[in-house]
């Protein structure tokens, strides 16, 4: 009985030794089965963020591909060059949505001055002012170039602050504008959600287009403003003040104000010419230009009209005060002594004006020039050094 008892007892030991091992073969089994699934399920997720992130990338290329052309589009449309700091500051904004963006032109002085932004304290506009010889703001206009934060930080060290970030403001990037050669301004971006290392070759593409942008700006109306300006006194002309007539009889009609417009012809001026020589005759018509220029508020316009005749535009006086204003002028220029080359005695000149008053003496440009060339030409007619009022409907009718 005790070798059949034995006998059971070790089959039972076998088997449990069997079922151990078989439970312990089970374990591995099940631990390499969980370990391939893990490492299937970091693969998967692998796999996922890949595809999430070329997705991403495609996303971000379509929408690349819409802005670049509307980008285009829009700094190609003519403005002013005073309107494209506004602009470029919401062009940065939608292409890499940063928190922050800082558009600093640089001052007569050379410093940065703050002109527009976005997340920036309201108080830094026109008054934020920073050297362009610290910290990253100095890398970018030395270089000329886009530079990133992290590409300053490992060539001058984090502790290399400029006076932006001193302000509170960390760049991520510096963007300068450069118009022929010359830093005008620099744009800077924080707070950038896109990746600006791998869209570097955009971020520097939208400072060429700005700057492009600028210098075309610049130059027409550099050149606008030669073909309305006269080049021998430095006034505008006949053209510029056809062009400003048009906006201020619109705010002179919105406002109900009066706008009146004075002529002046100088008074036997080719005796001058005759007598002491044509450089004699531009000396003197200079320094008219200059009186004129002088005694004209800077909300008023003062105009070469053609030869020896001049034009104000003056606002907000009617017509019994144009016409003083006009005779007070004329007085004081009967007094001026006027220095010729080559003569050593000044000589003087004196003047004959008519004048024109919006809107009873006409309701357009035209209409006013011809009423008060009217007077002017009446002024010539009774004895010349005078200014007159325009003729009634009458006398102008016959």
């Amino acid at each position: 009985m005790l070798v059949a008892m034995a006998a059971v007892i070790a089959c039972a030991v076998f088997f449990a030794a069997g079922a151990v091992v078989g439970w312990a073969i089970q374990a591995v089994e099940l631990r390499k089965k969980e370990a391939e699934l893990r490492a299937r399920r970091a693969e998967n997720r692998e796999v996922q963020r890949g595809l999430q992130h070329h997705q991403e990338g495609k996303a971000r290329e379509t929408e690349i591909a819409v802005l670049i052309p509307s980008i285009v589009r829009r700094l190609g449309e003519r403005q002013p060059h005073t309107a494209l700091p506004r602009l470029a500051v919401r062009l940065v904004k939608e292409f890499f949505k940063p928190a922050q963006i800082a558009f600093l032109r640089v001052a007569k002085d050379g410093n940065l001055v703050l002109t527009e932004g976005v997340g920036v304290p309201p108080a830094w506009k026109q008054s934020l002012r920073v050297s362009p010889g610290e910290g990253i703001l100095a890398l970018a206009m030395a270089n000329k170039v886009l530079v990133l934060r992290q590409e300053h930080a490992a060539l001058r060290g984090l502790s290399d602050l400029s006076g932006l970030e001193r302000a509170g403001m960390v760049p991520d990037a510096v963007l300068p504008v450069v118009v022929e050669d010359t830093v005008v301004a620099v744009m800077v971006v924080a707070g950038v959600t896109v990746d600006l290392e791998q869209e570097r070759r955009y971020a520097s593409m939208l400072a060429d287009l700005i700057a492009n942008a600028f210098q075309s700006a610049l130059a027409i109306e550099t050149l606008e403003q030669r073909a309305m300006t006269d080049p021998l006194t430095g006034l505008h002309n006949r053209a510029y003040l056809a062009e400003r007539c048009v906006v201020e009889m619109r705010r002179a009609r919105s406002y109900a104000l009066p706008l009146s417009f004075i002529l002046f012809d100088i008074d036997h001026f080719k005796s001058i010419n005759d007598r002491y020589g044509h450089p004699a005759g531009d000396a003197v018509l200079r320094q008219l230009a200059s009186f004129l220029r002088d005694a004209t508020r800077s909300s008023d316009a003062v105009v070469r009209y053609g030869g020896e005749e001049f034009a104000l535009m003056v606002s907000s006086l009617d017509a019994e005060q144009v016409f003083l204003h006009a005779d007070r002028l004329r007085a004081a220029l009967e007094s001026t002594p006027f220095a010729l080359p080559g003569v050593p005695e000044p000589v003087r000149i004196t003047v004959s004006g008519g004048v024109a008053t919006y809107p009873q003496d006409g309701e357009s440009f035209s209409e006013l020039v011809r009423i008060a060339d009217a007077a002017l030409y009446h002024a010539k007619e009774t004895g010349r050094n005078r200014v007159s009022r325009p003729r009634p409907p009458e006398i102008r009718a016959e």
